[in-house]
C-alpha cells in the first residue's frame, strides 16, 4: 500500500506545481488522474495521469505517465514480479477546433522502463508522433481518443530498435465546473523490451482552470 500512497502524494504535488507555475500564463490547463487495472491475464494494478496546457492559441504541451506492477500469486513459485513505467512528453496542435470536436497532431518522446523480478531495469526510448480528437456528445460529456507511433524506439545503452504504440480513450463527464469523473482504457505495446505490453482499464477524476 505504501508505493501507491506515495505515488498520489507525488502526483498531487506535481499537479499543483504545474498549476501554480504555468497556469497563470497559459490559455487553459486539464488533467485526469485514475486508478488501473490489467485486462484478461494481465494482473497488474497502478496509476496513470496525463496532463494538457495550453501555451497559446491552438498550441499545447502535452504529458501522460502510467506505473504498473504485478506480484506473482503466493503458490507460483516460477513468476516474478514485473513493473512497467511509461513516460511521455511533447507538443500537440489543434487543427480543428469546432464547438463539439477537436482535432490534435503532434510529437514528443516517450521513455518505458521494465523491471522483471531482480535484474536489472531495461529502459527503452524513442519520439512518437501522435493524433487524436475530442468530441462532445453534450455540454458535461467528452469523449478523447489518441494513438502514439514511435518508429525508431530504442533500447538504452544497446544496438536495438523496434517500436511503441500506444492507444488511449477516456469518456469524462462533468460534475461541475472545472471537475469531473472519467473512465478510460490505455493500451501499449513495445516490439524490444521484454513482457513491455499491457491493456489497462480504470477510473478517475478529471480537472481543468
Amino acid at each position: 500500500m505504501k508505493k501507491p500512497i506515495c505515488f498520489l502524494v507525488v502526483l498531487c504535488v506535481c499537479t499543483l506545481f504545474v498549476a501554480t507555475t504555468f497556469v497563470a500564463n497559459a490559455v487553459s490547463f486539464e488533467g485526469d488522474a485514475s486508478y488501473v487495472f490489467g485486462l484478461g491475464r494481465s494482473k497488474s494494478r497502478g496509476f496513470t495521469a496525463h496532463g494538457m496546457v495550453e501555451v497559446m492559441n491552438d498550441v499545447f504541451v502535452d504529458g501522460s505517465f502510467l506505473s504498473t506492477s504485478t506480484k506473482p500469486a503466493p503458490d507460483a513459485e516460477d513468476e516474478k514480479s514485473l513493473s512497467n513505467s511509461l513516460f511521455s512528453v511533447g507538443g500537440l496542435y489543434r487543427t480543428l477546433n469546432d464547438p463539439d470536436l477537436a482535432g490534435y497532431v503532434g510529437a514528443g518522446f516517450v521513455s518505458l522502463t521494465t523491471k522483471e523480478g531482480e535484474a536489472d531495469a531495461i529502459v527503452g526510448q524513442g519520439f512518437y508522433g501522435k493524433f487524436g480528437f475530442r468530441f462532445r456528445p453534450m455540454p458535461q460529456m467528452s469523449i478523447v481518443a489518441e494513438v502514439s507511433y514511435a518508429p525508431r524506439y530504442k533500447e538504452k545503452e544497446a544496438d536495438r530498435s523496434g517500436s511503441l504504440v500506444t492507444a488511449r480513450a477516456t469518456v469524462a463527464y462533468e460534475l461541475m465546473e472545472g471537475l469531473g469523473l472519467q473512465g478510460t482504457i490505455k493500451r501499449y505495446k513495445a516490439s524490444l523490451t521484454p513482457v513491455a505490453s499491457d491493456t489497462v482499464v480504470g477510473g478517475g477524476i478529471t480537472f481543468r482552470f
